[in-house]
């Protein structure tokens, strides 16, 4: 493990006190590992340097507004290979004023499959979603489902790079040939490439977060990026109020500032990206070589020669073929001190907030719907050894021979 991450030590400490041999604690063994296992953790850079860093900015008294955004919005947008980079407090934010800035009308694609806030812009904006299905494999918005929803209300489609697995670049092509806005949420998806290139530069703009859960990051935060530089200037107002700087807002905007500090922070993250997204590809791996071909188990597909960030790393269980449900094998998991999610579960068709949006006469989602009744997120990210990505996946197979063996248990 490299050692420019923080809470190697810690790491080292648990994967000597796991419990490598045992029968599952469900059915009365000892926790797979003594203490708990969170499903993510923050690659931190070295202290010292950033405490100092601070130290500067709070002495200048320029807390926002000032150099270190700018400085991270350059250096970002040099990683990303775009024209514009606009930081922001959070991701969520950048997707209303994204939407917002490109003047959009009536309805905007979005899959059902997917957290929560990358709808809540468009209510923001009175806009209203249209709920489509994933494509079986990728886990993605499905390009052939987003062909047909389109009709003369659309204005835009948004898709996300789900767990960061790159979305279709047929988006483009559909999104061209209808004459709507193309926007990514790339909350998931910082450090990812399709076809050997960064993801950022597609669409009209594609939107990153920097909250503690993700690849880069800032304590809170987001960057937009796009390759207009006109949506750049309009969404730097936008950030301030609407305020381009003279006083005189023609545009309502929001206080969507990135603070200095949040932007020290996300530069001093920056060059650990590309070895996280190397560690956290290498457990990955791990988990495949152990859990790929499992009847009822299903795994997400990265198509070649994308490289996916591994934000989250998920399975889907079909309980009638792999002999347990998603559920328990969750409490399972749980009582191993192995902490686990359903991202994401309900999607957004069945929260009461959109539900009034789904028409299963469009689409029935039906895929979304047998991933989203299966899904579970395992833990990976960088404080973790390949070690501990074994006995989990391990420990997922001897739960359901375990309770293959020991039905009344269940």
């Amino acid at each position: 493990m490299s050692g420019f991450f923080t809470i190697d030590e810690e790491s080292r400490a648990r994967d000597d006190g796991a419990v490598s041999c045992s029968w599952p604690a469900i059915f009365g063994g000892p926790p797979l590992f003594p203490r708990r296992l969170p499903i993510a953790r923050p690659a931190l850079p070295p202290t010292a340097g950033l405490l100092e860093t601070w130290r500067d900015l709070l002495d200048s008294g320029m807390l926002t507004n000032g150099e270190t955004v700018a400085r991270l919005e350059r250096e970002a947008a040099d990683y990303l290979g775009v024209a514009e980079c606009v930081a922001v407090s959070n991701g969520t934010a950048g997707l209303m004023l994204v939407e917002r800035c490109l003047g959009l009308t009536g309805q905007v694609i979005v899959p059902s499959f997917t957290f929560f806030a990358t709808a809540h812009g468009l209510l923001w904006n009175n806009l209203e979603p249209v709920l489509v299905d994933c494509d079986p494999q990728t886990w993605n918005l499905h390009p052939e489902r987003v062909r047909r929803a389109i009709g003369p209300c659309t204005s835009a489609i948004l898709a996300v790079h789900l767990y960061g697995n790159p979305a279709s670049l047929e988006l483009e092509q559909i999104a061209r040939g209808a004459g709507v806005r193309l926007i990514f949420d790339a909350a998931h998806a910082f450090g990812a490439r399709r076809d050997g290139r960064s993801v950022g530069g597609a669409g009209d703009a594609e939107v990153f977060s920097l909250s503690p859960t993700k690849l880069l990051v800032a304590g809170e935060g987001g960057l937009i990026a796009t390759g207009n530089r006109d949506l750049g200037r309009a969404l730097r107002a936008a950030r301030n109020y609407g305020d381009a700087g003279a006083y005189d807002c023609d545009m309502l905007g929001l206080n969507a500032r990135l603070s200095e500090l949040h932007a020290a922070l996300a530069l001093a993250a920056l060059p650990l990206v590309d070895r996280q997204v190397e560690v956290r590809n290498g457990l990955a791996r791990v988990y495949e070589s152990c859990l790929a071909g499992q009847a009822g188990l299903r795994l997400q597909k990265v198509r070649p020669p994308d490289r996916a960030s591994r934000k989250d790393f998920s399975i889907v269980i079909d309980e009638g073929r792999f002999g347990v449900s998603r559920d328990f094998l969750e409490a399972a998991l749980e009582r191993e001190n192995i902490e686990v999610r359903r991202y994401y579960d309900p999607p957004l068709h069945r929260q009461r907030l959109y539900r009034r949006y789904y028409d299963p006469a469009r689409d029935p989602l039906e895929n979304t719907e047998r991933l989203s009744r299966g899904v579970l997120s395992l833990p990976i990210h960088a404080q973790m050894s390949e070690d501990d990505a074994v006995r989990i996946a391990r420990r997922v197979l001897q739960i359901r021979d375990w309770a293959a063996a020991s039905p009344p248990a269940r």
